[in-house]
């Protein structure tokens, strides 16, 4: 697996000095976006660094609101960040996009090593909550990724029903196959809907 060494041997960030070089590449090329709310859709999907939003869906800057977290989970900052979109941007369209080989469906003992190295006590009391159980708390649920993004979309349908009333959004679901990134609609008439980017 690559990761980028903190530091080389004069002390320099990598990352930082990677980003950097990379912005500059970016920036030759870079054009600005339409002014910020012309998008009429939004992204719910996960913060793996493996997944491309824009790319994965084939769109640009400017085109959709993209919210993510860990194992695209409708948490209550990502429905802050949904509210916004879909009342002062006056989205309709909303896609829960989860993922193959998503580590907060099968953890692999991943859960483990967070929970060891979060120490509950001080969460809980900076939140201001009790939280008894970090591996809950921190969304680490079994279900396969198909159903999960499914789940959490028909939540979100739900949820949107009682708290904005009277306001038509549509909300679909789609999986991201991390092996030969085809996208793959879940909850659509047909359930055999596929785009491959």
């Amino acid at each position: 697996m690559y990761t980028t060494p903190p530091e080389d041997e004069d002390g320099a960030d990598l990352f930082i000095l990677n980003v950097l070089r990379g912005n500059r590449a970016w920036m030759s090329r870079y054009s600005r976006p339409p002014v910020n709310g012309s998008a009429k859709a939004v992204v719910l999907t996960c913060m793996d660094s493996r997944i491309p939003p824009l790319e994965m869906l084939g769109l640009s800057p400017g085109e959709v609101f993209i919210i993510r977290n860990a194992g695209n989970a409708i948490t209550d900052d990502a429905l802050r960040s949904l509210l916004i979109c879909l009342t002062v941007m006056e989205c309709r369209n909303v896609m829960v996009v989860g993922h193959s080989s998503c580590g907060m469906r099968s953890s692999g003992h991943l859960d483990e090593r967070v929970a060891e190295a979060v120490n509950v006590e001080a969460l809980s009391e900076f939140l201001g909550e009790g939280i008894v159980d970090a591996r809950s708390w921190l969304g680490f649920y079994e279900p396969h990724e198909r159903d999960w993004a499914m789940g959490q979309a028909a939540t979100l349908r739900e949820l949107l029903g009682r708290v904005m009333p009277g306001i038509v959004v549509k909300v679909s679901s789609a999986l991201y196959h991390l092996e030969d990134g085809r996208l793959e609609m879940l909850d659509q008439p047909s359930q055999k809907m596929a785009i491959s980017t």
